[in-house]
C-alpha cells in the first residue's frame, strides 16, 4: 500500500482535480461548464477541451497544431505562460506572430518541399529568411551568367578541330555543375470585396436586446449600427458573439427585446466553422454559388486569393484551414455587399493572408462587423469595439 501510494503521490495523482480546474480555467473551460456533454460543444470549445488534456499529460514533446485559434486573448496568454515555463520540448505551428515571438526560440521554414532552420523568434527568422532568400537569388542570377557562357563558348568551338577538347572540357564543367533551383514563387494572396448599394442610415437597431437559445447569455441592451461603421466584438469564449451575429442578421430569433434591420442590405458573412463537410472541390463549390461564371473566370477568382491549381481541384474538407478559408472568402468577394459579418475570420489563415484581408478591410467602401481575438488585426483601423463582457449575464 504504501509503495503504491508512493507511485500515485510522485505522479501527481493527488493534485489533478486541482490542476484540471487550473487547466480548464485557463484555457476558458470553466465558462462552459465542466459538467457539460462534449456532443453539446461547439467545435472550437472541443478544440480547448482536447489542448487541455494534452497540456495535462506532461508529456516529453508536445506536438501543437494552431493551439490559439480558438483562444481569446486572456487564454492565450495563459497558454504563453505555460509553454515559457515548460521544461520539456514542444514543436508548434501557429500563424500567431505575438504568440510566437513570445514562446519560439527556433523556427523550422518549409518552403518548396525544403525544411530550412533559424534561431530565434519569428521576427528574427523574418529578418535571416529575407537575407537568406537574398543569397540565393544573387547565386542563381551568377551561376545562370556562368551557364550562358559555358553554352555560348561550346556553340562557338565544337566543331572547329583545334578548340573541339576546350569545348568538350567546358561541357564536362557544365555536366558537372550543381544547378540551383530558381527560387519559387508563392502564390500571394489578394482580397478585395466589391461594394454593393449604399443601405440606409442603420444597418440594425436593438431595443433591449437579449441574447440566447434556451437561457439568456447577455442583460437586455440597445444599440444602432450605423451605415459605414466598422466595428469589432471582442469578448472571452461563450459569451454569446457569434449569436450576436447571427441574431443581428435575422438567422436566429433573439430571446428577448427587439432587432430591426435596416433597408437596402446586402449582408456578406463569413461563419467561423462549415457547418457540414464539404465533399466538393473547391472549383465545384465555388461555381456551384456562381453558376454564370466560366470555369476560367472561377478559376482566376481562387488563384487570386493564393490558391494554386492542385488546391482548386481538391475536396474542400481535404484542404488546410486557412486554405478553406480563402475559398469561403473568395465566394465571399465574388458578390456585391454593403456589410461584411464576419466571424473569426483570421482563425486558419497565414500571416502574409491576414495582411491582405486586413488591407481589403481597410480599403472595403462599407460596413464592418468583426468578431476577433486578435486586436493587432483590427486596432489600428476599426471605428468602434463592443466587449460583450460588459453585457453578459455570467460571472467572468
Amino acid at each position: 500500500v504504501g509503495e503504491i501510494q508512493s507511485r500515485l503521490e510522485h505522479s501527481g495523482f493527488y493534485s489533478l482535480d486541482s490542476r484540471i480546474e487550473d487547466f480548464s480555467n485557463g484555457l476558458g473551460l470553466g465558462d462552459i461548464g465542466l459538467d457539460k456533454d462534449v456532443a453539446e460543444l461547439s467545435g472550437g470549445q472541443r478544440s480547448k477541451v482536447l489542448l487541455a488534456k494534452l497540456l495535462l499529460q506532461d508529456s516529453d514533446i508536445l506536438l501543437l497544431d494552431e493551439p490559439t485559434n480558438y483562444l481569446d486573448v486572456d487564454h492565450i496568454r495563459w497558454l504563453t505562460r505555460f509553454l515559457q515555463n515548460y521544461e520539456n520540448a514542444f514543436i508548434l505551428i501557429s500563424h500567431d506572430v505575438p504568440f510566437l515571438n513570445d514562446v519560439a526560440n527556433v523556427i523550422y521554414h518549409l518552403e518548396g518541399c525544403q525544411l530550412t532552420r533559424y534561431t530565434g523568434n519569428y521576427d528574427k527568422f523574418q529578418e535571416l529568411y529575407q537575407i537568406h532568400k537574398a543569397q540565393i537569388e544573387a547565386a542563381y542570377v551568377r551561376q545562370q551568367q556562368e551557364v550562358a557562357k559555358l553554352e555560348d563558348f561550346i556553340a562557338r568551338n565544337k566543331a572547329r578541330v583545334a578548340t573541339t577538347g576546350m569545348a568538350r572540357s567546358r561541357q564536362r564543367q557544365l555536366d558537372k555543375m550543381e544547378m540551383i533551383e530558381k527560387p519559387a514563387e508563392r502564390p500571394k494572396p489578394h482580397f478585395r470585396f466589391q461594394p454593393g448599394r449604399t443601405p440606409g442610415r442603420f444597418l440594425a437597431e436593438a431595443e433591449e436586446l437579449v441574447l440566447g437559445y434556451d437561457s439568456a447569455l447577455t442583460r437586455p441592451v440597445s444599440f444602432k449600427l450605423e451605415r459605414n461603421k466598422k466595428v469589432a466584438v471582442r469578448g472571452v469564449n461563450g459569451l454569446g458573439k457569434t449569436t450576436l451575429l447571427k441574431t443581428i442578421l435575422g438567422m436566429i430569433p433573439p430571446f428577448a427585446g427587439k432587432i430591426r434591420q435596416g433597408d437596402f442590405l446586402q449582408p456578406g458573412y463569413f461563419e467561423q466553422e462549415e457547418r457540414v463537410k464539404n465533399e466538393k472541390t473547391a472549383l465545384e463549390d465555388v461555381w456551384e454559388a456562381y453558376p454564370g461564371l466560366t470555369n476560367a473566370e472561377v478559376r482566376a477568382a481562387l488563384a487570386g486569393c493564393g490558391l494554386t491549381n492542385e488546391h482548386i481541384t481538391t475536396k474542400v474538407f481535404v484542404l488546410s484551414g486557412g486554405e478553406a478559408a480563402k475559398v469561403r472568402l473568395c465566394k465571399l468577394m465574388l458578390k456585391e455587399v454593403n456589410w461584411l459579418v464576419l466571424d473569426e475570420p483570421t482563425n486558419h489563415l497565414d500571416v502574409e493572408a491576414k495582411e491582405e484581408l486586413k488591407k481589403a478591410l481597410i480599403e472595403f467602401k462599407g460596413s464592418v462587423l468583426l468578431v476577433s481575438h486578435e486586436p493587432e488585426f483590427y486596432e489600428d483601423w476599426i471605428d468602434e469595439v463592443w466587449n460583450i463582457e460588459d453585457w453578459t449575464t455570467k460571472i467572468i
